[in-house]
């Protein structure tokens, strides 16, 4: 995906990015470790965005530096190229995994497990959510409750 706004406007391509991820200001500002005062000042363009945020974008969310900056090439790297596992994340997604378990009669089938851990994975990196605050979700839940 290309830029639709000219080099110097990287401020809009912030605000590109996170409605590509359907965020708020607020989550998008929690997921790259800063404040939304600060975070809606890079939007607005009145702050310049520092390279830690840059650095964020990229890792969090797959965003290029290169286009974020210039608007040349595509707004996100090929997922294969940048994926790594975060352990900090999956040790949380785990540990709720195994809170779960303890709370059913019977423990998850493994597809399931594999299915709920992935899930859980994926929402918490994607959201920048624990995962105790994703178990809402209404698909982990049919998940849980259909093993039981």
């Amino acid at each position: 995906m290309s830029s639709t706004v000219g080099p110097d406007e990287y401020h809009q391509r912030l605000a590109q990015v996170r409605e590509y991820l359907e965020l708020s200001q607020e989550k998008m500002a929690g997921r790259l470790g800063t404040s939304l005062r600060a975070y809606a000042n890079y939007e607005r363009g009145e702050r310049a965005i520092p390279i830690d945020v840059v650095r964020a974008l990229h890792e969090q969310c797959a965003v290029d530096p290169v286009w974020l900056l210039t608007g040349e090439g595509a707004m996100l790297l090929d997922r294969d190229v940048r994926y790594r596992l975060d352990q900090r994340t999956l040790d949380a997604v785990m540990a709720t995994v195994e809170r779960i378990e303890k709370r059913l009669q019977s423990p998850l089938a493994t597809k399931k497990k594999a299915r709920l851990i992935g899930l859980l994975y994926e929402q918490c990196r994607l959201l920048g959510e624990d995962a105790d605050d994703i178990l809402s979700d209404a698909r982990i839940d049919r998940l849980t409750r259909a093993s039981r």
